[in-house]
């Protein structure tokens, strides 16, 4: 097989929940313009002025890198009714037994934004890699 060793990467989450992972180009064999955000007005001391455009800038950068997912729409499910009167216990049981959540669709900056902190952060984690490869 000729090309690049290592074309992808997989990102698995099993502490999320069943079969929840993130496939992606390998950030290291992809070309500075893929891997690097649009630019954002910065302050004096190098800070976004609006940190809201900079998180969708990277959104958008991961739109560009993740090739597949299996990750659930957190706002899919039906909040549930609680009482003042509510068991957390039965509560929790009832909410684990449920219908569950529905998989996110598109891999779009906008459902990008709507994945858990765990699994963006490791995905900042492998681009990060690039740039500081300590």
């Amino acid at each position: 097989m000729s090309g690049y060793t290592n074309p992808y990467v997989l990102l698995q989450f099993p502490e999320l929940g069943d079969d929840v992972s993130v496939l992606m180009r390998n950030p290291q064999l992809l070309p500075p313009r893929d891997i690097t955000p649009e630019d954002v007005p910065l302050d004096a001391n190098g800070q976004p002025t609006n940190p809201q455009a900079a998180q969708e800038a990277m959104y958008k950068v991961f739109s560009r890198v993740i090739v597949a997912w299996k990750v659930y729409d957190p706002n899919g499910a039906a909040p549930p009714e609680v009482g003042p009167d509510t068991d957390p216990v039965a509560l929790f049981e009832q909410l684990r037994e449920g219908g569950g959540q529905p998989r996110l669709g598109d891999i779009t900056p906008e459902n990008i934004a709507l994945l858990p902190m765990r699994i963006t952060n490791r995905i900042m984690e492998e681009i990060s890699r690039v740039a500081d490869p300590r």
